[in-house]
């Protein structure tokens, strides 16, 4: 058992240098949807007892991808020269990357390739899901945000100096805020060329300082730990971590390579750091308690449990448990979010407008009654 777990392992291993090494492609790129439905299939054909090779011809002739078919070509072609399928998907990195090869190749090696293509499949379609319930509950907010600010700057670079031409000409005082905005809207059209520059160069500068090292660690810090949306990171982050630990280790990848697979696989720097920690806890023997435990950002109960689970050998089966629960606690903390969010947009642009309403009325009333006098 021992032999064959390091066999396992080092199969995994070199599936995940293989893909680290051949992961160019220029083409045109597959879509996730495309993924989702080939690795479900294959899933299904093999469980039915079709072998790789057959499973892999019956895909080239139902795909219509012009992105996807040509790689499950060249993918049958190499199986039917007689390497494993973990080693020619390694080659198409951009489309199979270093998790799935990993979680293939120790399926290959244990005999549970049609489980080990199920779980993938639920995991892929489960992120698609993930993935297009964030888009479509960020959209509403986002376009409104959008409308609004146009609105807003179309009454004040445009409305506003209309009305400022007929106040001037009835020489009367203005209110602080109508002279406030008139100010704000003769300052923006007539030094455009300095504001719109500006602009365009602090969003592009904070585009790229965010992507620095520096501006990473602070953005993963920041999202770790404001306090609406940290409860959003940390629930979706630690379900990602764990349901995918949980599909490697149950296709027989080794604690120590899941570890690195998962950290590959995992984008905010924080928890790059805790996996790093994690990995040293279990090559020393320590295991998983210590770093976990000890970790300001992953939920006590998730370490607690997982703790639990490593000393009674179900690592596997609870990671996966874990994972599951904590992504839907994540989506349904984000569906409140973005709930609190929409009425919040809404008052604070309607008061934004308000006041600039308020701004061209109030005189008018003041030169309603001038007239009248």
């Amino acid at each position: 058992m021992v032999v064959g777990a390091n066999n396992i392992g080092m199969n995994a291993a070199n599936a995940a240098q293989a893909v680290s090494g051949r992961s160019s492609w220029f083409g045109p790129k597959v879509k996730r949807a495309e993924l989702v439905d080939m690795t479900s299939q294959m899933a299904i054909m093999t469980r039915a007892g079709v072998d790789m090779a057959s499973a892999l011809e019956s895909l080239v002739r139902q795909c219509t991808s012009p992105a996807l078919r040509p790689i499950l070509e060249e993918v049958h072609e190499s199986v039917l020269s007689g390497n494993s399928v973990s080693e020619s998907m390694a080659k198409y990195g951009h489309v199979f990357d270093a998790t799935f090869v990993a979680s293939v190749s120790a399926g290959e090696a244990s005999g549970r390739l049609p489980e080990v293509l199920r779980q993938l499949s639920e995991l892929l379609r489960n992120d698609m899901r993930l993935r297009n319930s964030v888009r479509t509950m960020l959209a509403y907010p986002i376009l409104l945000s959008v409308v609004s600010s146009t609105v807003l700057l179309a009454l004040i670079l445009f409305v506003l100096p209309r009305f400022a031409e007929i106040f001037a000409d009835f020489d009367a005082p203005l209110p602080v805020v109508t002279q406030f905005l008139i100010s704000v809207s003769s300052e923006l059209r007539m030094r455009f060329w300095f504001w719109v520059p500006l602009l365009v160069g602090g969003f592009t500068g904070a585009y790229f300082f965010k992507r620095s090292v520096t501006g990473r660690l602070m953005w993963d810090r920041f999202s770790l730990s404001a306090p609406i949306l940290s409860g959003v990171t940390r629930s979706l982050l630690i379900g990602r971590v764990c349901r995918l630990l949980g599909i490697m280790i149950d296709s027989g990848v080794p604690l120590l390579d899941g570890l690195r697979l998962a950290r590959s696989s995992v984008k905010n720097s924080l928890y790059v750091d805790l996996f790093v920690q994690l990995e040293d806890d279990v090559m020393n023997g320590r295991g998983l308690a210590s770093a976990l435990l000890a970790s300001d950002f992953v939920p006590g109960s998730a370490g607690e449990m997982v703790v639990t689970a490593e000393k009674t050998g179900t690592l596997g089966m609870v990671t996966g448990m874990i994972g599951q629960h904590y992504e839907e606690e994540g989506e349904a903390k984000l569906k409140e979010v973005v709930a609190f969010m929409e009425p919040v947009i809404t008052v604070v642009m309607g008061a934004l407008v308000a006041i600039i309403v308020m701004a061209v009325m109030l005189p008018l009333f003041d030169l309603s009654s001038v007239a009248k006098g």
